[in-house]
Protein backbone atom coordinates (compact mmCIF):
# COMPACT_ATOMS: atom_id res chain seq x y z
CA UNK A 1 0.00 0.00 0.00
CA UNK A 2 1.28 3.50 -0.71
CA UNK A 3 0.56 7.00 0.55
CA UNK A 4 -1.78 9.20 -1.53
CA UNK A 5 0.00 11.65 -3.82
CA UNK A 6 -0.44 15.35 -4.52
CA UNK A 7 0.80 16.98 -7.72
CA UNK A 8 0.16 20.58 -8.66
CA UNK A 9 1.16 24.19 -8.91
CA UNK A 10 1.32 26.13 -5.65
CA UNK A 11 2.79 29.29 -4.17
CA UNK A 12 5.37 29.37 -1.37
CA UNK A 13 3.87 31.26 1.57
CA UNK A 14 7.18 31.59 3.45
CA UNK A 15 10.83 31.59 2.41
CA UNK A 16 12.08 28.03 2.92
CA UNK A 17 14.42 27.92 5.90
CA UNK A 18 17.14 25.31 6.11
CA UNK A 19 17.58 23.54 9.46
CA UNK A 20 19.35 20.39 10.56
CA UNK A 21 17.94 17.53 12.62
CA UNK A 22 19.75 16.20 15.70
CA UNK A 23 21.21 13.51 13.42
CA UNK A 24 22.62 16.17 11.06
CA UNK A 25 20.08 15.67 8.24
CA UNK A 26 19.18 18.84 6.32
CA UNK A 27 15.45 19.63 6.66
CA UNK A 28 13.34 22.32 5.04
CA UNK A 29 9.78 22.88 6.19
CA UNK A 30 7.68 24.89 3.78
CA UNK A 31 4.13 26.13 3.62
CA UNK A 32 2.31 25.82 0.30
CA UNK A 33 -0.90 27.44 -0.94
CA UNK A 34 -2.87 25.89 -3.78
CA UNK A 35 -5.51 28.21 -5.25
CA UNK A 36 -8.12 27.82 -7.98
CA UNK A 37 -7.93 31.21 -9.76
CA UNK A 38 -10.25 31.81 -12.65
CA UNK A 39 -11.62 34.66 -14.70
CA UNK A 40 -15.13 35.87 -13.98
CA UNK A 41 -17.71 36.96 -16.57
CA UNK A 42 -16.03 40.39 -16.80
CA UNK A 43 -12.53 39.01 -17.43
CA UNK A 44 -11.23 39.78 -13.92
CA UNK A 45 -9.18 37.24 -12.00
CA UNK A 46 -11.02 35.86 -8.96
CA UNK A 47 -9.50 33.66 -6.28
CA UNK A 48 -11.37 30.42 -5.78
CA UNK A 49 -11.03 27.89 -3.01
CA UNK A 50 -7.61 27.65 -1.39
CA UNK A 51 -5.81 24.66 0.11
CA UNK A 52 -2.86 25.13 2.48
CA UNK A 53 -0.42 22.41 3.49
CA UNK A 54 2.95 22.10 5.22
CA UNK A 55 5.64 20.26 3.28
CA UNK A 56 8.95 18.71 4.28
CA UNK A 57 12.08 18.13 2.23
CA UNK A 58 15.17 16.24 3.46
CA UNK A 59 18.87 15.84 2.66
CA UNK A 60 20.64 17.45 -0.29
CA UNK A 61 17.23 18.10 -1.85
CA UNK A 62 16.46 20.39 1.12
CA UNK A 63 19.75 22.27 0.73
CA UNK A 64 19.11 22.78 -3.00
CA UNK A 65 15.58 24.01 -2.34
CA UNK A 66 16.69 26.48 0.34
CA UNK A 67 19.26 28.04 -1.98
CA UNK A 68 16.90 28.19 -4.98
CA UNK A 69 13.35 29.14 -3.96
CA UNK A 70 11.86 32.11 -2.09
CA UNK A 71 8.60 33.30 -0.58
CA UNK A 72 5.96 34.17 -3.16
CA UNK A 73 7.34 31.96 -5.94
CA UNK A 74 5.00 29.79 -7.93
CA UNK A 75 6.27 26.19 -7.82
CA UNK A 76 5.41 22.86 -9.35
CA UNK A 77 5.38 20.23 -6.62
CA UNK A 78 4.85 16.48 -6.31
CA UNK A 79 4.77 14.52 -3.09
CA UNK A 80 3.06 12.06 -0.79
CA UNK A 81 0.45 13.00 1.81
CA UNK A 82 1.12 11.75 5.33
CA UNK A 83 -0.81 12.04 8.59
CA UNK A 84 1.42 13.15 11.44
CA UNK A 85 0.50 12.73 15.11
CA UNK A 86 1.94 14.63 18.08
CA UNK A 87 1.18 15.65 21.62
CA UNK A 88 1.10 19.26 22.80
CA UNK A 89 2.91 20.48 25.92
CA UNK A 90 -0.45 20.37 27.67
CA UNK A 91 -0.81 16.66 26.81
CA UNK A 92 -3.46 17.05 24.10
CA UNK A 93 -3.17 14.63 21.20
CA UNK A 94 -3.23 16.25 17.76
CA UNK A 95 -2.87 15.15 14.16
CA UNK A 96 -2.52 16.83 10.80
CA UNK A 97 -1.67 16.12 7.19
CA UNK A 98 1.66 17.13 5.66
CA UNK A 99 3.32 16.65 2.29
CA UNK A 100 6.55 14.67 1.94
CA UNK A 101 7.94 16.48 -1.10
CA UNK A 102 9.46 14.23 -3.76
CA UNK A 103 10.04 16.95 -6.34
CA UNK A 104 9.73 20.74 -6.40
CA UNK A 105 10.89 23.48 -8.72
CA UNK A 106 9.96 26.91 -10.01
CA UNK A 107 7.01 27.17 -12.35
CA UNK A 108 8.24 28.59 -15.64
CA UNK A 109 4.84 30.00 -16.57
CA UNK A 110 5.82 33.51 -15.38
CA UNK A 111 9.54 33.07 -14.64
CA UNK A 112 12.83 31.78 -15.97
CA UNK A 113 15.29 29.47 -14.25
CA UNK A 114 18.87 28.32 -14.75
CA UNK A 115 19.68 24.75 -13.70
CA UNK A 116 23.13 24.04 -12.27
CA UNK A 117 24.59 20.79 -11.01
CA UNK A 118 25.60 21.10 -7.37
CA UNK A 119 29.13 20.23 -6.40
CA UNK A 120 29.27 17.28 -4.08
CA UNK A 121 26.32 16.25 -2.03
CA UNK A 122 25.48 14.28 1.04
CA UNK A 123 23.62 11.06 0.66
CA UNK A 124 21.11 10.24 -2.03
CA UNK A 125 19.65 13.71 -2.52
CA UNK A 126 19.05 15.42 -5.84
CA UNK A 127 22.22 16.63 -7.48
CA UNK A 128 20.75 19.57 -9.36
CA UNK A 129 19.51 22.93 -8.16
CA UNK A 130 17.38 25.53 -9.86
CA UNK A 131 18.62 29.08 -9.62
CA UNK A 132 15.53 31.10 -10.25
CA UNK A 133 14.41 34.69 -10.55
CA UNK A 134 10.71 35.33 -10.47
CA UNK A 135 8.52 38.38 -10.46
CA UNK A 136 5.15 38.19 -8.82
CA UNK A 137 3.11 39.10 -5.82
CA UNK A 138 3.96 37.57 -2.48
CA UNK A 139 1.24 36.14 -0.32
CA UNK A 140 1.05 37.11 3.33
CA UNK A 141 3.08 34.97 5.69
CA UNK A 142 1.54 32.92 8.45
CA UNK A 143 3.84 32.26 11.39
CA UNK A 144 4.33 28.51 11.75
CA UNK A 145 6.67 27.13 14.40
CA UNK A 146 8.96 24.24 13.61
CA UNK A 147 8.11 20.86 14.91
CA UNK A 148 10.92 18.40 15.49
CA UNK A 149 11.23 16.00 12.63
CA UNK A 150 13.48 13.38 11.25
CA UNK A 151 13.44 11.52 8.02
CA UNK A 152 15.32 10.03 5.19
CA UNK A 153 16.63 11.55 2.04
CA UNK A 154 14.84 12.04 -1.19
CA UNK A 155 15.98 10.02 -4.14
CA UNK A 156 16.03 11.40 -7.62
CA UNK A 157 18.06 12.04 -10.73
CA UNK A 158 17.52 12.68 -14.41
CA UNK A 159 17.41 8.99 -15.26
CA UNK A 160 18.97 7.15 -18.15
CA UNK A 161 22.35 5.46 -18.32
CA UNK A 162 25.52 6.09 -16.41
CA UNK A 163 26.61 5.18 -12.91
CA UNK A 164 23.90 3.43 -10.91
CA UNK A 165 21.47 3.69 -13.84
CA UNK A 166 21.40 7.49 -13.64
CA UNK A 167 22.96 10.20 -15.73
CA UNK A 168 23.78 13.83 -14.97
CA UNK A 169 22.64 14.81 -18.44
CA UNK A 170 19.17 16.36 -18.83
CA UNK A 171 16.66 14.20 -20.74
CA UNK A 172 16.49 16.69 -23.64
Amino acid sequence: MSLPTLNGTARLIDTPELRFSAQGTAVVKLRLAFNARKKDDHGNWVDGDSFFIDGRVFGQHAENLASSLEKGMEVVVAGRLKTEKWETREGEKRSGTSLLVDSIGPSLRFATARVEKTSGGSGSGRQDACQSAQQGASRSSAEDPWASSSGGGQAGAWGGGGQGGYSDEPPF
